[in-house]
């Protein structure tokens, strides 16, 4: 594997996650409500994430999926699920204050947090549409597939590390400059953020069901 299509498939990782989508408004919505270090810590979940998937798709199990409009769209709709399942959580708090530095003592532990950040990144339809894809492209037959799957699995999560640092930085950010009673907006305005990128994904799997 050459140095060409490591950088490609690192700038092609970066582009992917810099789009905003469920990943990223989670990490905004995090760095609000708990601040950059609990913010960076639910990170681990979408690095968790990318390993599953990029591992899913070097057992030949993304092609398969991909072949099957039916279980994508259950896959669609069950990412969807959740997604409202979070943004409807986030409304409901959104009377509370959004930065919260005494996180260790609220009910949301440290593995309740990656483990919902993993959940929105591994059922997120625009990871199991792009890997599937890319992935092949950036493996060379004639090496050890293992390895350049473990490498392009590293690069992802970095790529996804370095994009999400900053939107939780963003949200943090954002928190701290509004304290006080127009801090609940931050997560009202996340929180339907949330709620319009379920709602569209809820339509399309329904459209690709029919």
């Amino acid at each position: 594997m050459g140095n060409l299509p490591l950088v490609t498939f690192a700038f092609v990782s970066v582009l992917g996650m810099a789009v905003p989508g469920p990943d990223v408004v989670l990490a905004i919505t995090n760095g609000s409500r708990y601040g950059f270090r609990r913010a960076f810590l639910g990170m681990a979940g979408v690095v968790l994430s990318d390993f599953v998937l990029i591992s899913i798709v070097a057992l030949g199990f993304g092609a398969l999926l991909l072949a099957s409009e039916f279980y994508l769209s259950a896959l669609r709709m069950f990412g969807a699920g959740y997604l409202l399942f979070v943004a409807i959580g986030t409304l409901r708090t959104a009377s509370r204050p959004s930065f919260n530095p005494n996180f260790p003592e609220t009910r949301h532990s440290a593995k309740a947090l990656i483990g919902r950040c993993f959940l929105v990144a591994v059922t997120n339809p625009a990871a199991w549409l792009l890997f599937p894809a890319i992935l092949p492209h950036f493996v060379r037959v004639d090496e050890p597939i293992a390895i350049q799957y473990g490498i392009l699995a590293i690069i992802a999560a970095l790529a996804d590390v370095f994009v999400l640092t900053f939107y939780a930085a963003l949200g943090a950010r954002a928190a701290r400059l509004l304290a006080g009673p127009n801090a609940v907006w931050i997560d009202r305005f996340y929180g339907i953020a949330l709620l319009g990128l379920s709602s569209t994904l809820i339509l399309q799997s329904l459209g690709h069901l029919r």
